[in-house]
């Protein structure tokens, strides 16, 4: 009887708690499309995007990349929309941008165009 007691009351009191829901989605409910991959590069490369943009530009994961090591900005412009098409563009050609640190400021280090990658 002694070891019942406890054991119902433990029973009882896990029985009256709420279950636990789970805060998850099902399925990734993230656009591929984002301003925040604008958003969040350094004012002067968001300068020069908004600068061949012709409407409001969001981008693609794969559309900025940083490399610490070279303190170097590449910008995929194929991963870039702009609600019209940009100069970025010719044809099957995209154009690839490189930014390069100097001193609190990045400026435009290589510009070129390449075959696009999607």
């Amino acid at each position: 009887m002694t070891i019942r007691t406890p054991f119902l009351a433990l029973c009882l009191a896990l029985l009256s708690m709420p279950p636990a829901l789970s805060k998850g989605s099902v399925g990734n409910k993230h656009d591929p499309l984002d301003h925040n991959h604008i958003d969040d590069l350094p004012l002067d490369v968001r300068q020069y995007v908004a600068g061949i943009c012709k409407g409001t530009p969001v981008a693609q994961h794969d559309f900025a990349t940083y490399s610490p090591q070279e303190k170097r900005w590449r910008i995929n412009l194929e991963y870039l929309q702009c609600g019209v098409v940009g100069e970025y563009r010719r044809g099957n050609q995209c154009l690839d941008v490189d930014f390069v640190a100097e001193g609190t400021h990045f400026r435009l280090a290589r510009k070129t165009y390449a075959a696009c990658g999607f």
